[in-house]
């Protein structure tokens, strides 16, 4: 399952009493990650090895272990905190059972919410826990904004590009992964959204198309000034990996200026054509 970092290797180790909290959603016990419990730390350790990796073959295509954990034992201090949802059957019990794991980031000084990875054990797939982790992490991200005094701005989501990205190479068909995510509720915004490096040395992604859920109160999409706080907290946070400030990064400045044209619906104005490539805005 690999090496935890050696400032929770003794958390990681002891065993706790207190039970895991475990809330139902859509019918599933979803238990969200908790840093203080050890117990917590070694059920994560479990769907990290039994569920994601399975899911993820890639090294490349996955995040460490260790990353996770660092990141949720500093979360708070940083741009981002993560949020990690398991949904588990008979939690407290000596032999829980993982059926799923999902992954977001919550920009903190920006408000907004980004859904990353899910992972399904594949027994258990076709029981709508896609659903159940999405409006888990949107509670999750819900429940961080009130938790710091600020509104929740908007909850967002990366996708391959039918158009970029062909079936065969990508581990799901783009264009159907898009219709699922709006069968739940996503709509595409009109941007050329480019996701910047997130790591050192790693490659900006210019194939993905960036949507967003309603929101879990008001069920409203993302105005403009939303999006910009998700393009300006994305872009703060990986400002380390591509060298400048986002204010000198290109591809920022074009989709910044892209999302000032937009009006309150999200849709280009009426005497401008849509952006290229985008049909249907």
């Amino acid at each position: 399952m690999g090496e935890l970092p050696k400032k929770v290797n003794g958390l990681f180790n002891n065993k706790a009493d207190g039970a895991l909290k475990v809330t139902t959603i859509c019918g599933q016990p979803v238990h969200i990650v908790d840093a203080t419990n050890p117990r917590s730390i070694k059920l994560l350790a479990e769907a990290y090895k039994d569920v994601y990796e399975p899911a993820f073959p890639l090294p490349e295509e996955r995040e460490t272990l260790e990353n996770w954990v660092n990141k949720i034992t500093k979360g708070k201090q940083e741009n981002s905190t993560i949020v990690l949802a398991l949904v588990v059957e008979n939690i407290n019990a000596e032999n829980p059972t993982v059926k799923g794991i999902s992954v977001g980031y919550y920009y903190n000084k920006v408000a907004v919410g980004l859904m990353a990875y899910v992972a399904i054990a594949p027994e258990y797939r076709n029981e709508g826990l896609g659903r159940v982790m999405v409006e888990a992490r949107k509670h999750a991200f819900l429940d961080l904004a009130k938790s710091k005094g600020s509104q929740l701005k908007g909850v967002f989501l990366e996708c391959n590009d039918p158009e970029k990205v062909k079936p065969e190479d990508d581990s799901f068909d783009p264009a159907t992964r898009i219709k699922i995510f709006q069968k739940w509720g996503a709509k595409v915004m009109p941007i050329d959204y480019v996701q910047p490096p997130l790591e050192i040395g790693a490659d900006k992604c210019t194939k993905f198309k960036l949507l967003a859920y309603p929101h879990p109160e008001t069920g409203q999409y993302p105005a403009p000034d939303d999006i910009k706080a998700y393009i300006e907290g994305i872009y703060t946070s990986c400002a380390k990996y591509y060298g400048c400030a986002p204010e000198q990064n290109p591809d920022y400045i074009k989709i910044m200026q892209q999302i000032a044209t937009l009006r309150q619906d999200n849709t280009p104005p009426k005497n401008k054509p849509p952006f290229p490539g985008k049909p249907g805005f």
